[in-house]
């Protein structure tokens, strides 16, 4: 979602009580819409606007029917009204939950809205008068804005961009010398959104004179935040387009990505921070607001980061096997069934590597250390700062959803890159190490999405280490396992407990391929059957089960097993998760496939395993 509009807050605290919207605050705010003074309904928007923020307004204003009466401002006669109503309904869009804008489709805000866009075609062009401010133009921006908004969030909304032949009126916006960059962008960002997964508009813009038009963007290297921004949307916009081939396009492509991360962050924060044409802001109500410079500058980063980890994912996805295939297999197909796993994921594996072509750009660009740069914590002195500041909070938020994706954009970068890559780049051993210290840091804090980015990464790379078969992973230390354990433990989060388990298993497995069945190995077999046992959630449960089976797949493992007793309790154990399944089944979702994938390998690896006695 793009940031809020500007709002007028200097009105809220005359409609507002203790801060919180009431009934008889939003009627307020309803009459003044409806007023016949244009003054009184610019001024209704702009207070709608401010309010919408609040936990308790959003619901207030669609039981009094605000959505249709704004969006039937968007059409008034006085353009400072439009751009009003259109600046309260985009802040409504983005402030809300999904749902919201499913509402404001219903409520038919579409219809107004592509009338409001439909004005401007016809080779319009923005007023060249000599006041600073365009309203005409303004009134466009906040129009896409909302239209991108809705469209991220409903595929109606989508379904009407394309019926209606939005793009047609769009596509000429992009060019930045006439219509600047205020709409250039916010005309790219809407493109970008559209565009994913849309035939109809990716076929559209892969015709060669408007690949041209956007390529040449991004060789368009000017200095500022709002050419950087506006280049890594329009990246965003040539990466949805699956039938254009960008491999003669990759050093640009990658070179719009690394302009965005090689802008200081910490640089624009301290200005933003040091400057005064903020003091006005800092008094503003709207719980969050930003610096504009900075919230574009955390946005192009982000974005830049998302189409790096994009830029690395394979061609091929994996696929889901259908749920009643699973429940159709016999158990006794298990043994070969997990065989052609193995064999798929390796092969799945190698297909990730990235071209040459892309290879090389990440390279020239020394990709890596610009990913850890923005994966590392901030100066703890200008955190401190931010938390003082008013404009602060929003962007400390937004700093670390920021390092989140850059740990989630490490993540596939490795599990994309050869041994080559990091030869050239920097040791998997030390990217190891690193993100070991960053865990500790995060392990007291209560910022589980972190820790969970964290550990995405390290799964990455240790997967990486144990395909590549470098032994540094025998290194591990018990302390080393203690921190793993009570990082797990103390979470409540799935996905952290899941990348544990596979983190540890990992280590056990390699320290198997290496015949190491140390205390340490029959540790980490413990640990994993103690999940099994003991967990109540079955997904953990069939991760630890899937873990297990790696560990021991090999026969040289069994007298630890025995030592153990790991098949006498798998064997115990599996009465109870067979009706577990059966009694969770409906609650497992897309989960279900996997689960009973653990069901069926079971029954096959103590088949097997009770075989060999």
């Amino acid at each position: 979602m793009s940031r809020p509009s500007a709002t007028a807050s200097g009105d809220v605290d005359a409609e507002t009580s203790d801060g919180q919207a009431t009934p008889s605050a939003v009627n307020n705010i309803i009459e003044k819409m409806q007023a016949a003074s244009t003054e009184e309904r610019a001024c209704g928007c702009k207070i709608l606007a401010s309010i919408v923020s609040q936990p308790s307004a959003i619901g207030l204003l669609l039981n009094q029917n605000a959505v249709k009466i704004a969006a039937s401002l968007f059409l008034d006669g006085c353009l400072d009204v439009r751009k009003s109503a259109l600046g309260a309904l985009r802040n409504m869009s983005v402030y809300g939950q999904e749902d919201v804008c499913d509402v404001m489709v219903t409520q038919d805000v579409l219809t107004p809205l592509i009338a409001v866009i439909n004005e401007y075609g016809n080779n319009w062009v923005p007023s060249k008068g000599e006041t600073k401010y365009d309203t005409s133009t303004d009134v466009l921006v906040e129009a896409v804005e909302l239209l991108a908004n809705l469209c991220e969030s409903s595929g109606t909304a989508v379904g009407w961009f394309n019926k209606e032949n939005v793009l047609a009126i769009l596509l000429p916006l992009l060019k930045v010398d006439a219509y600047g960059y205020s709409l250039a962008t916010a005309v790219a960002r809407c493109l970008h959104v559209v565009s994913e997964n849309n035939a109809e508009v990716s076929s559209v813009c892969s015709q060669q004179d408007i690949c041209t038009q956007l390529f040449s963007i991004l060789t368009l290297r000017q200095t500022g935040v709002d050419n950087i921004l506006f280049r890594t949307l329009t990246t965003g916009i040539l990466l949805n387009l699956p039938s254009v081939d960008l491999s003669q396009h990759y050093k640009s492509i990658v070179q719009a990505t690394v302009d965005a991360l090689d802008m200081s962050l910490s640089g624009a924060i301290e200005s933003a921070l040091d400057g005064h044409h903020h003091a006005e802001d800092e008094m503003s109500f709207d719980p969050e607001l930003t610096w504009p410079s900075v919230d574009k500058l955390l946005s192009a980063q982000g974005m830049s980061l998302e189409l790096l980890a994009n830029l690395c994912c394979s061609d091929g996805e994996w696929e889901d096997a259908d749920e009643e295939a699973w429940e159709e297999s016999s158990d006794d197909q298990a043994t070969e069934s997990a065989s052609h796993d193995v064999e798929t994921a390796m092969e799945t594996t190698e297909n990730l590597c990235l071209s040459s072509e892309l290879n090389s750009a990440f390279l020239e660009q020394n990709i890596l250390s610009k990913i850890l740069t923005a994966a590392s914590p901030s100066d703890p002195e200008l955190l401190k700062r931010l938390e003082r500041s008013h404009c602060g909070k929003t962007t400390l938020t937004k700093l670390s959803q920021l390092r989140q994706r850059a740990l989630l954009c490490l993540g596939n970068l490795v599990e994309a890159s050869d041994a080559s890559f990091f030869s050239q780049s920097g040791s998997l051993s030390e990217l190891w190490g690193y993100l070991y210290k960053l865990v500790q840091t995060e392990k007291d804090t209560q910022d589980e999405d972190m820790k969970w980015a964290v550990t995405c990464a390290m799964r990455a790379v240790i997967q990486r280490l144990e395909i590549l078969q470098l032994s540094t992973l025998c290194d591990m230390s018990g302390s080393d396992l203690d921190f793993f354990v009570s990082l797990a433990a103390e979470s409540k989060n799935r996905e952290i407990q899941i990348n544990v388990i596979r983190i540890l298993s990992t280590i056990a497995c390699v320290m198997s391929q290496q015949n190491q069945l140390t205390f340490l190995f029959k540790r980490i077999s413990i640990i994993l059957l103690e999940v099994v046992s003991t967990n109540l959630d079955l997904v953990i449960v069939a991760e630890a089960l899937d873990s297990l089976f790696d560990v021991f797949k090999e026969d040289h493992t069994d007298s630890v097993a025995k030592d153990i007793g790991l098949v006498e309790k798998l064997k115990s154990l599996q009465p109870l998760f067979k009706a577990k399944i059966v009694s969770q089944k409906k609650k497992l979702g897309e989960n279900a496939g996997m689960v009973l994938m653990a069901k069926t390998n079971l029954h096959g690896f103590i088949k097997y395993k009770l075989s060999q006695r």
